[in-house]
């Protein structure tokens, strides 16, 4: 049994689905922070008034691979906190870009991240390289990928060799935090 708790799954979005994603959310981008050594372009998916569709295919079909981590990974469901997407983001490299730091996505800055979720919307000869194992899954058009956003799957993506513009939409598993008199009884 693999036990990197890595899940890729392939077709989550077709080539027709993944090019009009790209040419509805394209125009309407933000520069990323400049932190990272570079500007990328991205859109917040959560906060954007127009994609409301999309929002709601792409919580249905992302549930039903969740369910599947899930049972493929189960002690995740030990975790003693309740959780759920947010900060979806479809972001733009421009050619030659990449986001070439080693880093995890839990952070003092994001405490809360348990799941990193990565859907990659263009397909390139090159990816996400994971710093312990060298492990990289490779950008391919539709493909969905989920990884624990610790320490323990430290990551950056590679460079790519064909120079192409990328396209990608990121997202995070995170704990949903409570006040001190509201419960959720839904884990």
């Amino acid at each position: 049994m693999n036990n990197n708790f890595i899940y890729i799954k392939d077709n989550f979005f077709s080539k027709k689905e993944c090019e009009e994603i790209i040419k509805q959310f394209k125009n309407n981008l933000e520069e990323g922070p400049v932190h990272t050594g570079y500007l990328f372009k991205k859109l917040l998916l959560n906060n954007y008034v127009f994609n409301e569709n999309f929002l709601i295919k792409f919580n249905k079909k992302f549930n039903k691979q969740l369910d599947i981590y899930k049972k493929t990974y189960p002690e995740i469901n030990e975790t003693a906190s309740y959780w759920g997407l947010n900060d979806l983001t479809f972001k733009q490299f421009d050619k030659g870009k990449f986001f070439s730091n080693f880093h995890s996505e839990h952070s003092l800055s994001h405490p809360n991240r348990l799941l990193s979720v990565q859907l990659y919307l263009t397909e390139h000869d090159c990816g996400t390289e994971f710093y312990k194992t060298k492990e990289v899954i490779l950008s391919k058009i539709g493909r969905l990928a989920i990884f624990p956003a610790y320490f323990t799957h430290t990551h950056k993506g590679q460079k790519c060799p064909e120079n192409k513009e990328r396209f990608i939409i990121t997202g995070y598993i995170s704990f949903i935090n409570f006040g001190p008199n509201e419960t959720h009884n839904n884990r």
